[in-house]
């Protein structure tokens, strides 16, 4: 029985792990993550990844999911800090996150580059997003870099 027993629990695992299938982004789900030098906690931590950040996903070592960030620095990310959320981070220097998505729209915001973001829509080029805390609105495409078309895997 335990054979059968820990057999589901692999399935259920790699069915996890797979979704949304052929991913190639993660974001960070918990306030804060370390971004590992290695596949254990003794590693020490080569950054610190914030709330909705995306990471470019390169490959699974066990649990940890070897990750690349916008400025292309490589490291290692535990399971457990990250989700397949869609998210992004701003790349250029600022941006306008304006009430809809349109420049005739009000500017509701400016965010600074390496600001990140949840994304909750898309409409043409226009992501709407939120930090959950204060910016909610929307963001040009081109702005950004992470997980710009959310319900379609692959894309980047």
């Amino acid at each position: 029985m335990t054979g059968k027993i820990s057999g589901v629990c692999l399935v259920v695992f790699l069915v996890l792990r797979a979704a949304p299938a052929g991913a190639q982004f993660v974001c960070v789900s918990a306030e804060q993550a370390n971004i590992r030098e290695g596949t254990d906690p003794e590693y020490p931590a080569a950054w610190i990844a914030y709330r909705h950040t995306p990471l470019k996903l390169l490959g699974w070592t066990g649990r940890w999911a070897k990750v690349k960030d916008f400025e292309g620095d490589v490291g290692w990310a535990h399971e457990s800090v990250l989700s397949f959320d869609p998210c992004v981070i701003l790349a250029g220097k600022y941006a306008n996150v304006r009430a809809g998505p349109g420049l005739e729209n009000e500017v509701l915001w400016v965010v600074e580059r390496g600001y990140p973001l949840k994304v909750l829509n898309r409409l043409d080029d226009w992501l709407q997003v939120t930090d959950n805390d204060e910016v909610e609105g929307w963001i040009y495409v081109n702005l950004v870099w992470g997980n710009t078309n959310p319900w379609e895997p692959n894309v980047s």
